[in-house]
């Protein structure tokens, strides 16, 4: 139905008297000829001081079925006299039929007080896949949603989306393109207190996500986050969940090669951070920044301190759960390729590549499999001048070792070893036990026979001393006795052992 409205005056331009009259409404196509769409029929219609209303299509009037895909035009009959000229109907009329917007009509909105919004995308569906605004964009450099937050403080955002439902997502965002720069979801914030982006998933159950980002392109990002100040606390994305099964920040590269990240950061700033994930549950398994990539040369979570020099860190996770929390936790789902839990790199004197803080009986850096470092590796003791590093010593082989005192009585000892020692080592005819001597006093010297729990001392031509003496004993780790200068294809790319490839990744 049309809503219509008009006034009626007699030749001398008054208002004709009140009471009803006989009026005809008709459609046509055209402002003069054409053809007749539509015919009201004689309608009786009460007017008072002039003025009248109908709605155009109400009972008992045929229904106005139109398409309204074309312009149209009204001939109003009053009392057998056709009123000229026809009136074209404009976009009011059309307005509530419109099944959807003409391609490339702007909608914009502005509002300049208030908490309302300029433009709002409800959708009441609990339950299916719903969007209260769904963008897409297929253009090489478009955005399927772009949203600015220009103000320069405050706590504002670029985008915010909010979603109720157990298998919603706050924002989605989908990058069709298969190569190129392209985003998910884009958000940029120039406020020290803003967020790029900002998702809050309020479901306290489910696996359900602040901000949830896909891309298929080998160069795209599920979720790219830019903090442009160069000062203050900002983050390039920040996400928080209060679910004991929810995650901050959940990214996922699907691509099974090529650089493809589930989370990239970078941040600018010398006190910033590229990544920074905060779980406000102090229990269960819960995780500040958990990454997961199924690529033969992708990362789990991939953090880059690109700054030559300060304190600056490519990841730093902490965790104040008691039981079961992970500051940074990184799982290499793949068996095969070079690929890893968590890989970090730093070209700062004072930088770390992976940084960790562990309060026993915890680990700052817990690594289950092969540990290897290009460097050296240390532990950090207090002395007079301040930190000081003791260095590991390094073997060509996988040994354990042990000590012990023990005394000859009568000229002859047996040392059993520590049984628990005894579990993690292996020792036969393949694997003998090594056995280290220093006697502390006279004796006509010793010698040793060893067996698969333990050693003896024995006194040399049948001697009698009874002496004391400290012993080393060495046995390959169970496990690991074939391994021996094993070749590591990983460091292959490693600039600290091959300097000359530093130049090229700092161009990259």
């Amino acid at each position: 139905m049309i809503s219509y409205q008009g006034k009626v005056t007699d030749s001398a331009g008054d208002p004709v008297t009140d009471g009803t009259y006989n009026m005809r409404f008709r459609i046509y196509n055209a402002p003069t000829g054409g053809s007749e769409l539509w015919n009201s029929g004689v309608q009786s219609v009460p007017v008072t001081d002039g003025i009248f209303n109908v709605l155009l299509g109400e009972s008992p009037m045929p229904i106005l079925d139109l398409p309204f895909d074309e312009d149209y035009w009204l001939l109003v009959t009053f009392e057998g006299i056709n009123q000229t000229p026809r009136q074209r109907l404009v976009s009011v009329s059309y307005a509530y039929m419109a099944s959807g917007l003409v391609a490339g009509t702007e909608v914009v909105g502005s509002v300049t007080s208030g908490t309302a919004a300029a433009i709002k995308g409800t959708n009441t569906d609990t339950a299916s896949t719903s969007y209260g605004v769904y963008g897409v964009s297929s253009s090489f450099w478009g955005r399927g949603v772009f949203g600015w937050a220009s103000a320069t403080l405050g706590s504002n955002y670029g985008v915010q989306g909010s979603s109720y439902s157990p298998d919603g997502c706050g924002v989605f965002g989908l990058a069709y393109a298969t190569y190129g720069p392209t985003y998910g979801v884009y958000g940029s914030s120039y406020s020290t207190d803003g967020r790029g982006v900002y998702g809050s998933a309020t479901t306290p159950s489910g696996n359900t996500y602040g901000v949830y980002g896909e891309s298929s392109s080998t160069w795209g990002s599920g979720v790219y986050g830019i903090a442009t100040a160069t000062s203050g606390t900002n983050y390039g994305v920040y996400g928080l969940s209060h679910s004991t099964d929810g995650l901050g920040v959940y990214g996922l590269a699907a691509a099974f090669s090529g650089s493809n990240y589930g989370v990239y950061g970078e941040s600018g700033s010398i006190s910033g951070t590229g990544v920074y994930g905060v779980v406000g549950a102090t229990a269960g398994t819960t995780y500040g920044v958990y990454g997961h990539s199924r690529s033969s040369s992708g990362r789990g979570v991939y953090g880059w301190a690109s700054q030559s020099t300060g304190n600056g860190q490519g990841v730093r996770g902490e965790s104040d759960s008691s039981t079961n929390g992970v500051g940074v936790y990184g799982l290499g789902s793949s068996t095969t390729g070079l690929n890893y839990g968590v890989f970090g790199r730093t070209f700062s004197s004072d930088g770390y590549g992976v940084y960790g803080t562990g309060v026993a009986p915890g680990y700052a850096l817990y690594a289950a499999g092969d540990f290897a470092a290009s460097g050296t590796k240390s532990c950090v003791v207090k002395t007079s001048r301040g930190p000081t590093l003791m260095y590991c010593q390094e073997s060509p082989e996988n040994w354990f070792e042990d000590f012990g005192e023990g005394k000859l009585v009568n000229g002859r000892c047996h040392i059993d070893l520590d049984p628990l020692f005894l579990e993690t080592v292996t020792i036969n005819s393949e694997n003998p036990l090594k056995v280290f001597v220093e006697h502390r006093g006279p004796c006509q010297g010793t010698y040793i026979e060893t067996r698969e729990t333990g050693f003896d001392v024995i006194e040399q031509n049948s001697g009698t001393s009874d002496v004391g003496f400290c012993y080393r004993v060495v046995a390959k780790r169970k496990g690991f006795e074939s391994k021996r200068l094993d070749y590591c294809k990983a460091a292959e790319t490693d600039s600290y052992l091959y300097p000359e490839l530093r130049e090229n990744e700092l161009k990259e």
